[in-house]
């Protein structure tokens, strides 16, 4: 036996977790064990018969392997990287915008881009023939019932377009009475939230549309990178939107971008939480960019790890972390972070025009196609099957990397924007420090628990090596 080149030991205290990339199910073991299996497999020297049962369990989680099994390892991950299949549909009701965040991804920020989003916000005609179009994907899929099918209206700003968003709303629920498919369907509304007033507060909580306010923090400090078109701040504007619901009883999560100012302020940002009784919400990593340094990105992920230990203390649920911890507990491979990647969403531009994700509007760059396409399949699509296969576990770059089957593979699109000559192709690499972190947090978190019980807070700093040279 050897060990797999998707092999890596954590030594964390003084014991090891050994664990391949792969099948994702680590192996704790005192330091001294580890040293005599390495010894053992390294030298080739006889089996110690008190080792016999640490051995069976390596063997067992693929840690170590017979020549030729990690290429049977992989090409089987790779088998059942599912196909393209919608799941998600965005309904971009309005491309134009009330702010000009320094961040924006879609290029609010960006003068030449906000010339090329179309003015004309999405009629009521587009929206059915959307839904129509959503309807014939979701059909056309394997068809779960346990599946839940996702509605989120975006922009731009959709709350531009209130009157669309509802008629959406109302008609599918309509359709729900004879669509099966579309039983379980759930609404996200992503928004800045300046719109929003007591009437669509009441009658977007009537519909059960779920909504997300997007603030970076406590202060205009934090929220200095939101600002309107003439560079203004908006956070205490933002601010009475957040007063508002609370007296409405009107629940809220909330959209906060991870900014060098906003991962300074971890206290100020759970009271914040606290305030307004917010039970889910999702980080944003800054998209990359080659002034933001590493450093700042690994920051960030530290920040992410620090907030999840409070936030979980609160039974809140927040999405960027818990991506990692469903696939880390299941020892799931974790093929896509979005589902653009996956094959899984349609974009619907205010026109029409439909596209496989959000942040291409302004260029309508893989915009292949319109809602009156009676023909569109996303397994046969060439877009749809490209981005299919950006999983880590297709990218040669990323077999060395111990976060293969947690990472996802972050977004193609802030890939393939960082810097000249890159593409979609190209690696992530917020993603790729992100996800190494959160790894050796996990592993460091599930030691914790098997030694010193789930209560404490002692948690023993992880440092990883590769098993193979």
């Amino acid at each position: 036996m050897i060990f797999s080149k998707y092999g890596f030991a954590f030594h964390v205290g003084n014991d090891v977790a050994l664990y391949n990339s792969l099948r994702m199910k680590p192996i704790y073991l005192s330091d001294n064990k580890f040293k005599k299996i390495k010894e053992t497999v390294d030298k080739n020297v006889k089996l110690s018969q008190d080792l016999k049962c640490e051995i069976d369990e390596l063997i067992k989680y693929k840690i170590l392997v017979k020549e030729g099994d990690d290429e049977k390892i992989l090409n089987f991950v790779k088998s059942v990287i599912p196909q393209p299949q919608i799941n998600v549909c965005y309904f971009i009701l309005s491309e134009q915008c009330n702010l000009a965040c320094k961040y924006c991804f879609l290029g609010n920020n960006n003068q030449e881009k906000r010339k090329r989003f179309k003015k004309e916000n999405m009629s009521k005609q587009t929206a059915m023939d959307g839904i129509l179009f959503f309807i014939k994907q979701l059909e056309s899929a394997n068809f779960d019932e346990n599946s839940k099918p996702t509605i989120l209206f975006y922009g731009g700003e959709p709350l531009l377009n209130f009157e669309t968003l509802v008629f959406i709303v109302n008609k599918i629920n309509e359709l729900k009475k004879s669509c099966k498919v579309l039983e379980k369907v759930e609404f996200d509304l992503i928004t800045n939230g300046l719109l929003l007033n007591k009437q669509r507060l009441l009658k977007l909580n009537e519909l059960g549309v779920n909504i997300g306010i997007s603030i970076d923090g406590c202060n205009d400090e934090t929220n200095k990178m939101r600002v309107d078109v003439g560079g203004n701040f908006v956070f205490e504007k933002i601010i009475q939107k957040l007063d508002l619901a609370k007296s409405l009883g009107v629940p809220i999560s909330l959209s906060i971008t991870l900014t060098q100012d906003s991962i300074k302020n971890k206290n100020d940002m759970l009271e914040l939480v606290k305030k307004y009784n917010i039970k889910g919400f999702g980080f944003n990593i800054l998209m990359s960019d080659k002034n933001i340094s590493d450093l700042h990105y690994q920051k960030t992920s530290e920040f992410l790890i620090e907030m999840f230990k409070e936030l979980r203390k609160l039974g809140i649920y927040e999405d960027r972390m818990m991506r990692k911890v469903k696939s880390f507990a299941k020892s799931s491979v974790y093929f896509s972070d979005c589902a653009a990647t996956s094959g899984g969403q349609i974009v619907i531009a205010a026109n029409g025009d439909v596209g496989i994700c959000q942040g291409c509007l302004y260029d309508r760059k893989y915009f292949v196609t319109n809602v009156l396409d009676e023909n569109f399949n996303p397994t046969t699509n060439e877009i749809w099957q490209r981005f299919r296969h950006l999983s880590p576990p297709e990218k040669d770059e990323c077999q060395e990397c111990e976060a293969l089957g947690i990472c996802g593979g972050g977004c193609p699109i802030s890939a393939a924007n960082e810097k000249a000559g890159n593409t979609i192709d190209s690696l992530d690499r917020r993603f790729c420090i992100h996800a190494k972190e959160s790894l050796k947090f996990l592993i460091s978190d599930l030691h914790r628990i098997i030694t010193k019980g789930e209560n404490s807070e002692i948690y023993e700093k992880c440092e990883v090596e590769k098993l193979t040279k």
